[in-house]
């Protein structure tokens, strides 16, 4: 295997702390350990190779417009215009881009995206989708980024992302390669291992009962991520003795306070926005609820089975493929009265030393390391 090969990495932006600028980075490093001489390709001005000095940067000319849709085909059509005065052995897509020899495609298939949108979406919505720009070039760039003749690889994080592929695109079965979202496993050692004694004490700093059930849900946009529906189950079942922790990024969070206090679970639900340290939410909760109408492998999947959870899924989780019956429950559909038993039958299973440890084990093959050599491994042999 010759391993000394010139690998471009398509990322517009690199700073942002999300699932995919994460992975840029992994997956740009274990290229470098392997021999390869590896380039960004970005419009991210803020890094250089004295900074970083195993990796290289070229710094596209990028429109900073306001509207996304143009900000995306300007950074495709930089990557092409380059690209075509460069030849290197791997052209390596993180973005929205056409002209990548291999793909991994982390936000999923957009067209899949659409149809489930339909399920949440008003009058409206359905009616103006279809002209919006931005849903239009994305859907153009991912039908040709995928019959694209010259692509080699299509990395998916899931088989429910393959699927849609080989359902909506000309892409051959045998170009489509699967592999499971990595965690970091065994940075989460020390984390998990505490959990037992900081259970208490991270409720008492959050004035919460350490001895009721605890829920946990994570995600930015409440709404694509299912927290209305949550809530709605949850109300069926107010009289148990259960708490709910919600985390992350949402523009209406005022909308879901409201929605929490009218169906009764004012002092059962506690809103707490955008959190840094997320570990202490894990080490004190017994569950996560995952209740997203479209995630092609929602990363607190395995994160909170690394830190022994049980994981409630909703069947449009990518990341139901890798639970177990002991580590999991797959919804039904994501009806409130259909989450409720899942809810019910999860208080028969709360969080002791040896179910977590148990839990935490068998997401232990999905380490970082193992997933993005696996990944990188591939792009080299072919």
């Amino acid at each position: 295997m010759d391993q000394n090969k010139s690998v471009f990495i398509l990322k517009n932006r690199l700073g942002v702390c999300g699932g995919l600028e994460k992975y840029s980075w992994r997956i740009a490093k274990a290229f470098s350990r392997k021999g390869c001489r590896v380039t960004f390709l970005t419009g991210d001005s803020h890094y250089s190779s004295e900074e970083i000095p195993l990796l290289d940067f070229k710094h596209l000319d990028v429109s900073t417009s306001p509207f996304s849709y143009k900000r995306i085909l300007s950074f495709d059509k930089a990557c092409q215009k380059y690209l075509s005065n460069h030849f290197p052995n791997i052209v390596f897509g993180m973005d929205r881009t056409t002209c990548q020899t291999h793909i991994r495609a982390g936000n999923g298939v957009h067209r899949a995206f659409l149809e489930k949108r339909k399920l949440i979406d008003s009058s409206f919505k359905k009616l103006i989708t279809p002209i919006n720009p931005l849903h239009k070039t994305i859907l153009d760039i991912e039908k040709k980024a995928f019959e694209n003749p010259n692509l080699q690889t299509l990395f998916t994080n899931s088989e429910m992302v393959r699927n849609e592929v080989l359902k909506y695109y000309n892409t051959p079965a045998e170009k489509i390669k699967v592999i499971h979202n990595g965690v970091e496993w065994y940075e989460m050692q020390r984390t998990f291992d505490s959990w037992l004694e900081k259970k208490s004490k991270v409720a008492a700093k959050l004035n919460l009962d350490p001895s009721v059930y605890h829920f946990l849900f994570i995600g930015n946009g409440y709404k694509r991520k299912g927290l209305d529906v949550l809530l709605k189950a949850l109300s069926f079942i107010k009289n148990e003795n259960f708490h709910l922790s919600v985390l992350g990024k949402e523009k209406n969070l005022s909308n879901y306070v409201r929605l929490a206090k009218s169906l009764g679970l004012k002092n059962k639900v506690s809103f707490y926005g955008q959190v840094r340290d997320v570990h202490k939410f894990y080490q004190l909760s017994d569950a996560i609820v995952i209740p997203s109408f479209y995630d092609p492998f929602a990363n607190v999947t395995v994160e909170a089975l690394s830190m022994g959870l049980l994981v409630i899924s909703s069947p449009y989780n990518g990341g139901k493929e890798v639970l177990t019956t002991e580590s999991g429950i797959v919804l039904p559909s994501l009806n409130p009265e259909d989450i409720v038993p899942a809810l019910k039958k999860a208080f028969e299973s709360p969080k002791t030393w040896l179910r977590s440890s148990n839990i935490r084990s068998q997401v232990k093959h999905l380490d970082f390391t193992h997933q993005i050599g696996t990944l990188v491994e591939s792009c080299l042999i072919s």
